[in-house]
């Protein structure tokens, strides 16, 4: 025990600390001969997004099959380096939020033949709080681990070792094609196959030591809809069992956690499996995406206007007629452009037109120039409550369609009556024969203020109640009024007649006597609707 002294007075006063660091890490062992192992634990952390450091040193456990303890060991750190970010796609960018950095730690260690082998076991806690594909990732360990058979220890096997540690950051919608093989150093055989990754330590305690004895569960998966069959989502990730080649085409940005086991089979028989846990970062890495709108038919004007809808560009070259006229050319970010002539024309827009990562977009357009439907209104100027006769003149049996339809009497035929209560613009459509431009045509009806008096409210200067059927009686007339109040005096100021409805008139009597020809003196008071109100004095001649 006294060769682990040093380390365990190390640990004992060192707390532990939660990390969110982990992104990846796998072990591997060379074997040297009497017995003796260089064990090589390699680790990746975030260091962009996770804390804290690497641990320093690091704990290395060795367990005997019944994960009985053995012996543990306090391995040193090694400088780290930052992995670089290597696209595959020279016209992509890499992500500026992705980091990760790699370091190892290397010992030599004794390992005497004992039956059923060992295990090696380096345990962490907690994975990267980004990873979308298991549930809450922040309390979720890592336990990196290999067996060493009782194959190897006979036969001085090494284990197989990863050639590349996989890309730091890939692009969605881009496919993976990246080569995950191995070398084994004995010539034996690689089986390559996709695995989980184990779970470890947790947040209770972060970083154990000596590690905790197995056996370890699989970390669980966020199903659905991410599985071992499926782990990205998109286009699944697979892996070629005998080249160790990954394909897939992710179809969503965030952190991943993936496993990949290489089993080293030698005469048929599984006698080491290097298991490899890291993170796959989808990141948005931008494409000089060229795209834009304009309407695919022009009907009513040989002008257009296009609305560029390019991403991560920032340089354009429009050809407003690609199979044609190529001088018709605009740098612009929207363009505008009037044609020469009507027709079918290709628009064409190169996103970086310098660059060799340049993208191009087409559209091809029709431009065409329908006659104007005639629309005429009688009178266009009525009055509140008024109507106007519409009608559409054309060669042609319609169908019509109006709006808007709620104030015309029937908006499918060819002259609806117009009953607008304020001034309104209407307009008519009516399908060419190829569908795609309707003739168009308009009138505005105006319908002219209101005002709470003359001509919409009369009150007659005279009248002649002699029983010849005509202006017989004095009456108000409107037919915007809400309320009306009137009254008739004689030249002595006597009340002759009092009207309190819009249907009461005076037949030039009072109290049964016919009144004689003069002049009669009268008030008005009319409440019109909305709220106006008029009043008014004056005279009122009767004559028989």
């Amino acid at each position: 025990m006294r060769q682990f002294l040093l380390p365990f007075l190390f640990f004992c006063c060192t707390a532990p600390l939660f990390a969110t660091h982990i992104v990846g890490g796998e072990i591997t062992y060379v074997c040297l001969g009497d017995n003796n192992y260089a064990v090589t634990l390699t680790v990746y952390r975030d260091c962009y997004n996770g804390q804290p450091p690497f641990d320093n040193p690091a704990a290395l456990g060795v367990f005997d099959e019944h994960w009985n303890l053995v012996s543990w060991f306090a391995l040193t750190l090694m400088p780290d380096d930052t992995i670089p970010i290597i696209l595959s796609n020279p016209c992509l960018t890499a992500p500026p939020d992705v980091c990760v950095h790699r370091t190892s730690y290397q010992a030599t260690i004794n390992l005497p033949f004992r039956e059923g082998g060992y295990t090696l076991v380096y345990q962490r806690c907690c994975r990267n709080k980004l990873i979308r594909n298991i549930p809450f990732p922040e309390d979720v360990g890592a336990s990196f681990t290999i067996r060493l058979s009782e194959t190897t220890l006979t036969e001085c096997n090494s284990s197989a070792v990863f050639n590349n540690w996989p890309p730091v950051a890939i692009c969605v919608n881009e496919p993976i094609d990246f080569d995950h093989a191995a070398t084994d150093p004995d010539g034996d055989s690689l089986v390559y196959r996709l695995c989980t990754p184990l779970d470890g330590a947790d947040p209770v305690s972060p970083q154990p030591i000596p590690p905790n004895p197995g056996p370890y569960q699989e970390i669980t998966w966020l199903d659905p809809p991410y599985n071992l069959l499926n782990v990205l989502g998109g286009q699944a990730l697979t892996i070629n069992a005998k080249t160790g080649f990954i394909t897939g085409i992710p179809n969503k940005l965030g952190n991943y956690v993936v496993g990949v086991c290489v089993d080293e089979y030698r005469a048929d028989t599984i006698i080491s499996t290097t298991r490899r846990d890291f993170q796959y970062n989808v990141a948005d890495c931008g494409t000089p995406y060229a795209a834009f709108f304009t309407p695919a038919v022009q009907c009513d004007t040989l002008g257009i206007s296009i609305e560029n809808q390019s991403q991560t560009a920032d340089s354009f070259r429009w050809y407003f007629d690609w199979t044609g006229d190529k001088s018709m050319t605009s740098t612009d970010f929207s363009p505008m452009h009037t044609y020469p002539d009507t027709g079918y024309y290709t628009i064409a827009l190169i996103a970086q037109p310098n660059d060799p990562c340049q993208d191009t977009a087409f559209q091809t357009i029709h431009v065409t120039l329908n006659p104007v439907v005639t629309v005429t209104a009688t009178p266009v100027f009525i009055t509140i409550g008024g109507s106007s006769q519409l009608q559409a003149v054309y060669p042609g049996n319609g169908p019509y369609t109006w709006t808007p339809p709620a104030t015309l009497s029937d908006p499918g035929i060819a002259n609806p009556v117009a009953t607008p209560p304020a001034t309104t613009l209407y307009r008519v459509e009516i399908p060419d024969s190829t569908g795609e431009c309707p003739l168009r045509g308009q009138v505005r009806v105006v319908v002219q203020p209101f005002i709470c008096d003359e001509p919409y409210l009369f009150f007659p200067t005279g009248f002649s109640p002699n029983g010849d059927g005509e202006n017989d009686a004095l009456k108000f007339e409107s037919n915007f009024t809400e309320s009306v109040y009137w009254v008739i005096y004689n030249r002595w100021g006597e009340k002759v007649f009092e009207a309190n409805s819009i249907s009461d008139q005076w037949d030039g009597t009072l109290r049964g006597v016919a009144q004689p020809t003069e002049t009669y003196g009268y008030y008005l008071r009319a409440v019109c609707v909305g709220g106006q109100v008029m009043e008014k004095k004056g005279n009122v001649t009767l004559l028989r």
